[in-house]
């Protein structure tokens, strides 16, 4: 296996904190991730290609890789790290500002994510990969914080976030993560976490909105949020009592299969 650190310091790579750079070297862990990814035979994107640790090891497994990279000092690195691999395409756009849409037509076939995710734009890569019926599954490094809200199916950490991944995907929390499996050392633990989607659903603005006005106040019942954003009081009571809720049920007393329900009610 290439010796990752020589090369970076080969070439006198300094981490940058703005883009959120800790990276793993771990050959082991590594595998893990790209097994329980289901890396074997798959197109995979990978976010964040780093100094291609990660994205040698999916590149020995899969059909093809896209890898996404926007700090380009990495990019003599990765040509350097990625080079005997004849099925990988490096790219050196932010996936934010490309959307959703333009990585579907680039990658050009239903795909897979992997990635170790830059902490600072973890749920917006999450939600905008949600919102793809290209993407089959996300297996991806978080903070554990994040994890365990994403994996929340009752009490104080389901929420908004918990609710819009699990509307559309199952998630799993597959292993814990040590702030010391990582290069240079974080604050924080990390998880790895799969989200795999549900057939055929996907994230859309309004069920995003939707959700998250439904979360808006969560100390407040679902009629008092809703109403409030223009919602007719008459069709709410109707819809909550024909999924089985009162006029006082709260957001997390529903879960996110019944809102998913109750979006479709209101605005099916």
């Amino acid at each position: 296996m290439v010796d990752f650190e020589s090369v970076l310091l080969k070439h006198r790579f300094k981490y940058k904190k703005s883009f959120g750079q800790n990276f793993i070297f771990d050959a082991d862990l590594l595998d893990e991730i790209a097994r329980d990814g289901g890396a074997d035979d798959a197109c995979v994107v990978e976010i964040g290609a780093g100094a291609g640790s990660l994205s040698c090891v999916i590149a020995k497994r899969a059909k093809s890789l896209c890898a996404f990279e926007i700090d380009e000092t990495l990019f003599p690195i990765l040509d350097e790290t990625l080079g005997e691999f004849d099925n990988v395409r490096l790219f050196s756009n932010n996936v934010l500002e490309l959307g959703i849409e333009t990585v579907d037509m680039v990658v050009g076939e239903p795909y897979i994510v992997i990635a170790n995710l830059p902490y600072y734009i973890t749920t917006p890569l999450i939600f905008m990969f949600l919102k793809s019926t290209q993407c089959g599954s996300i297996t991806c490094l978080v903070q554990k914080e994040v994890a365990d809200r994403i994996c929340a199916t009752d009490g104080g950490d389901f929420g908004a976030l918990s609710c819009a991944v699990q509307a559309v995907a199952t998630p799993k929390k597959l292993r814990d993560v040590k702030s010391w499996d990582f290069t240079p050392m974080p604050e924080v633990d990390s998880a790895l976490i799969r989200l795999d989607r549900i057939p055929g659903a996907a994230l859309t603005d309004g069920l995003d909105t939707f959700i998250k006005q439904c979360f808006a106040q969560k100390r407040k019942t679902l009629l008092n949020n809703l109403t409030g954003v223009g919602i007719d009081k008459q069709s709410l009571t109707a819809a909550l009592e024909k999924l089985g809720f009162k006029a006082t049920a709260r957001a997390e007393e529903l879960g996110a299969a019944k809102i998913f329900e109750l979006y479709e009610i209101l605005h099916g």
